[in-house]
Protein backbone atom coordinates (compact mmCIF):
# COMPACT_ATOMS: atom_id res chain seq x y z
CA UNK A 1 0.00 0.00 0.00
CA UNK A 2 1.30 3.46 -0.86
CA UNK A 3 0.35 6.66 0.89
CA UNK A 4 1.45 10.25 0.35
CA UNK A 5 1.75 12.40 3.46
CA UNK A 6 2.70 16.08 3.60
CA UNK A 7 4.56 16.86 6.81
CA UNK A 8 3.91 20.36 8.14
CA UNK A 9 5.39 20.04 11.61
CA UNK A 10 8.99 19.15 12.59
CA UNK A 11 7.67 17.03 15.47
CA UNK A 12 5.74 14.93 13.00
CA UNK A 13 8.91 14.48 10.95
CA UNK A 14 10.73 13.18 14.05
CA UNK A 15 7.85 10.78 14.69
CA UNK A 16 8.09 9.48 11.12
CA UNK A 17 11.86 9.09 11.51
CA UNK A 18 11.31 7.12 14.74
CA UNK A 19 8.84 4.80 12.97
CA UNK A 20 11.42 4.23 10.24
CA UNK A 21 14.11 3.51 12.85
CA UNK A 22 11.82 0.93 14.47
CA UNK A 23 11.33 -0.74 11.10
CA UNK A 24 7.59 -0.14 11.14
CA UNK A 25 7.45 1.94 7.95
CA UNK A 26 9.59 2.77 4.94
CA UNK A 27 9.84 6.27 3.50
CA UNK A 28 10.40 6.50 -0.24
CA UNK A 29 11.23 9.73 -2.01
CA UNK A 30 8.72 10.64 -4.70
CA UNK A 31 10.33 11.27 -8.04
CA UNK A 32 8.54 13.58 -10.44
CA UNK A 33 6.81 11.95 -13.40
CA UNK A 34 8.10 12.58 -16.90
CA UNK A 35 5.08 14.82 -17.48
CA UNK A 36 5.94 16.91 -14.39
CA UNK A 37 9.60 17.10 -15.40
CA UNK A 38 8.69 18.15 -18.94
CA UNK A 39 6.24 20.77 -17.65
CA UNK A 40 8.92 22.27 -15.39
CA UNK A 41 11.38 22.37 -18.28
CA UNK A 42 8.76 23.81 -20.63
CA UNK A 43 7.81 26.51 -18.12
CA UNK A 44 11.46 27.66 -18.03
CA UNK A 45 11.81 27.96 -21.80
CA UNK A 46 11.49 31.35 -23.48
CA UNK A 47 7.92 32.16 -24.46
CA UNK A 48 8.99 33.36 -27.92
CA UNK A 49 7.78 31.61 -31.05
CA UNK A 50 9.78 33.94 -33.30
CA UNK A 51 12.71 31.58 -33.71
CA UNK A 52 13.56 29.85 -36.93
CA UNK A 53 14.79 26.32 -37.45
CA UNK A 54 18.10 27.76 -38.63
CA UNK A 55 18.52 29.69 -35.36
CA UNK A 56 17.87 26.50 -33.41
CA UNK A 57 20.46 24.58 -35.45
CA UNK A 58 22.98 27.39 -34.94
CA UNK A 59 22.37 27.35 -31.17
CA UNK A 60 22.91 23.58 -31.12
CA UNK A 61 26.13 23.92 -33.13
CA UNK A 62 27.40 26.65 -30.81
CA UNK A 63 26.62 24.54 -27.74
CA UNK A 64 28.42 21.54 -29.24
CA UNK A 65 31.54 23.54 -30.04
CA UNK A 66 31.55 25.39 -26.68
CA UNK A 67 30.10 22.91 -24.15
CA UNK A 68 31.61 24.71 -21.14
CA UNK A 69 29.96 28.04 -22.04
CA UNK A 70 26.36 27.14 -21.12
Amino acid sequence: MELTIEINNPKARRLIDDLVDLGLITVKEMRPTWKERWQELSDNLPKSVDISEQEILEAIATTRTNPGKL
